[in-house]
């Protein structure tokens, strides 16, 4: 799925890559130059790299080349950018690329400040964008590759949560990838092309969802290909690792991935690690009735993306509605907001996420004093309406029917009484086809470690996680899956440090709720040295299950973690 980029509706009006064998031996006699160099290497017996892996960024459109030497000036990790100050000396003194690549790192924050990257690594970045042809229509997406000095020869793809920028994980998987000598490449989905507003993209009538699962692919053949042709030396393994959409994409990238394979392709990931993936069922799963058709009544009543989202919405209601369920004497219920837990779990999210329903269900309201009409809005509402017009191919003003916004400053959302009353939820089949171009099959050929925090109040645990897994048992192969559930793990663990606005009161962060959540990351990274460890040595994990963890002493070093 998704963790949203706190933008304003205001501002919204295969590849076919040489890749070169450096390392493969031609037929005797046949090269007419046995010593390449780098870029100039044609599949010669030797190959000779690149100095300073000239030429890495062949392919990309606007590429742009960064060498960081560490020792104070941020690295690959761009440990010096979250802070720095537009207008200051310090940032002033960086080209307009790197003024850039803080405005970006510095838009998309969700790591714990308790897990602040480190880590001063040096290397090499590339940016730029890559277009590749499909038979569905051109991928075109803004990636960064950061290759470290001390680059092991693998390769870790990562995807981008919600609809962010290339730099979105630059806080919570690219320092510890890096720090172990990955070369790392991540893109952002093509939702901020140009600056664009990643929402607003998904208001552009293209449904762009329908490319992100080969978008990963893109990446990892691009990559791979030039640094193999630049570094003569072809990633050994390439990994897949991501959060929330991210997750998604990283499922989805294993599953085309395994298709291709089975096709007789070669393959591409050799594993890859989902945190907290958004999970969109397929045609399989929906088809309650047997069929072989998916209709919109079927997919209506079914736990998704968008009905798990709208229904929490639903519930909870709009913030300024007098029967709103978000109030401080509802978070302070015990369980908090009790009124909402037959609803909210039978939507997929458990009891253990209750104490930030409030908050996802109002957490951008907090900017209604600079951007008005982000009056009552939160997670819950602003990921449903996005997403439904996303599937149903709608732009602003055709999506005004079922708005989250309000339509003047007196009058509720349209949203809170378009849903309840359209017919099948408001499904098309043609939307429900868009719906089912996302799908996961749950078919995968290489080890895949999931993690999912109970205390997930976005991507409930029960429809994203264990949905996800069932999927896998039923139709794919589960030996090669573990899911493994993270007690306390909220969504974003920024969130997580318990400064946000959890009971809804004005006053955010009073309420102590650090205590009730433990950050995922570390999890996560452990979770990444297993999965490495089941792939290179065939060390297989320990079974799925549920980690335990204590909230008021959060572990935070992963090499801590035993799964």
């Amino acid at each position: 799925m998704k963790t949203i980029a706190l933008r304003t509706p205001l501002f919204l009006a295969s590849l076919a890559l040489l890749v070169a064998g450096c390392s493969n031996d031609p037929p005797q006699n046949t090269n007419p130059n046995p010593t390449c160099q780098g870029a100039e290497c044609d599949a010669g017996p030797t190959c000779t790299p690149a100095t300073g892996l000239a030429g890495l960024e062949e392919g990309l459109e606007g590429a742009t080349r960064k060498e960081y030497a560490g020792g104070g000036d941020g690295g690959l990790a761009h440990i010096t950018y979250w802070t720095l100050k537009a207008g200051t000396p310090e940032f002033d003194a960086l080209s307009p690329e790197e003024q850039a690549k803080v405005k970006k790192v510095q838009s998309t924050v969700l790591h714990s400040q308790k897990l602040l990257p480190k880590d001063d690594i040096a290397g090499l970045e590339i940016t730029g964008t890559l277009v590749v042809a499909g038979s569905d229509g051109e991928r075109r997406q803004e990636i960064v590759l950061k290759v470290p000095t001390n680059w092991n020869g693998e390769l870790v793809v990562a995807g981008t949560p919600g609809t962010r920028n290339e730099f979105a994980s630059d806080g919570t998987i690219a320092p510890w990838i890096l720090r172990r000598g990955y070369a790392y490449v991540s893109g952002n989905k093509g939702q901020t092309n140009g600056g664009a507003d990643g929402n607003a993209t998904l208001l552009s009538k293209t449904h762009p969802t329908r490319h992100w699962g080969a978008m990963m692919l893109d990446m990892a053949s691009w990559a791979s290909g030039r640094l193999e042709k630049v570094a003569c030396k072809k990633p050994a393994r390439i990994f897949a690792a991501g959060l929330s959409n991210g997750g998604y994409q990283v499922r989805r990238a294993l599953e085309i991935d395994a298709a291709r394979v089975k096709a007789g392709e070669a393959r591409l990931f050799d594993g890859g690690v989902d945190w907290s993936g958004a999970y969109w069922p397929d045609a399989r799963v929906l088809d309650t009735d047997g069929n072989g058709k998916v209709t919109p009544a079927e997919y209506a009543k079914a736990n998704h993306l968008v009905s798990t989202n709208e229904r929490a919405a639903l519930v909870m209601r709009w913030a300024y509605d007098p029967a709103t369920l978000t109030t401080p004497q509802a978070y302070l219920e015990s369980p908090p907001f009790s009124a909402a837990h037959a609803e909210m779990t039978a939507a997929g999210f458990t009891p253990a996420s209750a104490p930030i329903w409030g908050a996802y269900n109002t957490l951008f309201d907090a900017l209604k004093a600079q951007v008005p009409s982000f009056k009552g809005i939160g997670y819950f509402n602003f990921t449903a309406y996005y997403y439904r017009a996303e599937l149903f191919g709608h732009d602003l003003a055709a999506s005004s029917a079922y708005s989250t916004f309000q339509p003047n400053a007196v009058d509720p959302p349209p949203f809170y009484t378009w849903i309840p009353q359209a017919p099948d939820g408001g499904w098309t089949e043609e939307s429900v086809g868009y719906a089912l171009a996302n799908a996961n099959t749950g078919e995968f050929s290489v080890p895949l470690i999931s993690l999912h925090g109970d205390a997930d109040a976005l991507l409930g645990l029960d429809a994203h996680g264990v949905a996800y897994k069932a999927a896998v048992e039923k139709y794919g192969s589960p030996e090669m899956h573990r899911l493994y559930v993270i007690a306390y793990g909220g969504h974003v663990d920024l969130h997580s440090d318990g400064a946000i606005d959890f009971d809804f009161d004005g006053t955010p962060g009073e309420e102590g709720a650090a205590d009730l959540f433990t950050p995922m990351q570390p999890y996560v990274e452990r979770a990444f040295d297993a999965l490495v460890a089941w792939v290179k040595d065939g060390t297989a994990p320990k079974p799925s299950g549920t980690v335990a963890t204590d909230p008021k002493n959060d572990v935070l070093d992963a090499a801590m973690i035993d799964f």
